[in-house]
């Protein structure tokens, strides 16, 4: 590997790069002829190519992830001929993808004393490309190289059919376990700024950093939020409530976080188990949008019998408020894609607030807050 001061062009050291922080469109449309008529469709045209060709970015991360060119880079900057060597791949191929991975900000490129290209990794974006971090995708690169990419490419056909069973009934997402097992593990890094905002939430309602208090996380995955909420109110304990095959995962990452002496896994098929009683907090991350909203309706209710007395129900998911305001918001487009998304899947979508409300409100429960985060927001609800 090079030795390299990592020096940005610029003149700036490599630490003072923010990462994204000046990331360009790829096509400047503010270089295009203003004016109607023919101007005006041939922007149209250029603002569409671009979401064409915004598939190029999973593509160019999926094969430097494939030929191992994150770990390699993980060990020092290097030149494209040293990569090359060092993967065995073409060296002309190679510096052309690695250009394309600078292009999207992914890899700094800077040059060694002798004038030479030399490429860097920064240190978030290893962190999230390597399977061995807390917050790496590369559970949801497997997720997409399995299901989703195959499920995109045949979704007309979804939309013809309407993604029903074969009773003609809305199915739920038909995700594999599988499928499953390497999606929640690429997801993580969803957690942190939602249990920021939801421990704020929390301490607005009266809990304490020592709180004794108890929760229930409803299909928790790796576990990542309820752990996270572990780390910020030292009396809490939680049930970790999931599949055989996910809690292994869930016990791991408790462990690793340092929380495993109040993370409890609980084995339970959530739709024919028993949940237990008495909970202070019971938490959905990314349940609800699965369902039907019969199931959804079904779920608050389950939620309503788990709690104390004075306990919150927690929904995290991707919540569409309906209002001139939000109509354009950036979390509701993100939302209505995120369906399509879910669509493409199997089933699954983005419901609005007005049916959380309907589903709570059937099952003696009240909405008391509603929180933004990044990709999601927040219900809390109550008993009336």
């Amino acid at each position: 590997m090079t030795s390299s001061a990592q020096v940005r062009p610029d003149g700036a050291s490599f630490e003072d790069n923010t990462l994204f922080g000046n990331v360009q469109p790829l096509v400047d449309t503010a270089l295009l002829p203003a004016g109607d008529g023919q101007p005006r469709v041939v922007r149209a045209a250029h603002r569409l190519y671009e979401h064409l060709i915004s598939l190029w970015a999973p593509g160019a991360i999926e094969a430097a992830f494939d030929l191992g060119v994150f770990d390699e880079l993980a060990k020092g900057p290097a030149t494209a001929d040293e990569l090359a060597k060092s993967l065995s791949t073409n060296a002309k191929a190679t510096r052309v993808l690695l250009d394309g991975l600078n292009a999207y900000d992914l890899l700094v490129r800077t040059w060694d004393a002798d004038g030479t290209v030399v490429y860097v990794l920064p240190d978030e974006v290893r962190d999230v490309l390597r399977p061995d971090g807390l917050f790496s995708l590369a559970g949801k690169i497997g997720y997409d190289r399995q299901m989703a990419w195959g499920a995109w490419r045949n979704l007309a056909e979804t939309v013809r059919t309407g993604a029903l069973a074969d009773d003609g009934s809305q199915q739920h997402n038909q995700i594999s376990a599988s499928e499953y097992e390497s999606l929640v593990r690429g997801i993580n890094f969803w957690a942190p700024p939602v249990v920021h905002a939801l421990s704020a939430q929390l301490k607005e309602h009266g809990w304490a950093g020592d709180k004794t208090a108890g929760m229930l996380d409803v299909g928790c995955g790796t576990g990542i939020y309820s752990q996270l909420l572990l780390q910020q109110f030292a009396g809490l304990t939680a049930t970790g409530l999931d599949v055989e095959r996910i809690l292994p995962l869930a016990i791991a990452q408790s462990e690793q976080l340092d929380v495993a002496d109040r993370f409890h896994p609980l084995r339970r098929d959530f739709w024919r188990e028993d949940w237990g009683t008495g909970f202070d907090l019971v938490l959905f991350v990314n349940i609800f949008h699965l369902q039907t909203p019969e199931d959804a309706r079904d779920l608050a209710i389950k939620a309503n019998k788990a709690l104390a007395d004075g306990g919150l129900v927690a929904i995290v998911d991707q919540i569409v408020v309906e209002d001139e305001v939000q109509q354009n918001s950036t979390q509701n487009r993100f939302f209505r894609l995120f369906a399509a998304s879910m669509m493409a899947t199997g089933g699954g979508d983005a419901y609005t607030l007005d049916q959380y409300d309907e589903w709570l409100t059937g099952a003696g429960l009240r909405r008391v807050a509603l929180i933004d985060t990044p990709m999601h927001r927040i219900l809390l609800a109550g008993r009336d």
